[in-house]
């Protein structure tokens, strides 16, 4: 993190069931960041999660619905953590504009 990070403030500002957000200050612009930090664990959390939606999702279908509901859990399966930097550079720059103190 040092190579990355001038400083980088261990306590975090907020927390979630997934992760948490912390303040740092990048090496070479000196600009205030804001980083979010996965809990450790949780990627294979949520693909538990997911994988026991999809058995129970096998099992409904077995009953009178006719409504592809493996296909949306699979899916889901898909979008966990699939991050790019636009889409993050996209919800993120925002608050910049708001929070100019960050």
């Amino acid at each position: 993190m040092g190579e990355i990070f001038e400083n980088f403030d261990e306590n975090p500002l907020g927390s979630a069931s997934i992760a948490q957000v912390h303040r740092a200050i990048l090496r070479g612009d000196k600009n205030d960041v804001v980083v979010k930090v996965q809990h450790p664990g949780i990627r294979d959390l949520m693909m538990t999660d997911i994988h026991n939606l999809q058995a129970f999702v096998l099992f409904i279908q077995k009953t009178d619905i006719k409504f592809d509901l493996f296909s949306i859990t699979r899916e889901m399966e898909k979008q966990v953590f699939v991050f790019t930097l636009m889409f993050l550079a996209k919800h993120i720059y925002p608050s910049f504009m708001y929070f100019s103190d960050m």
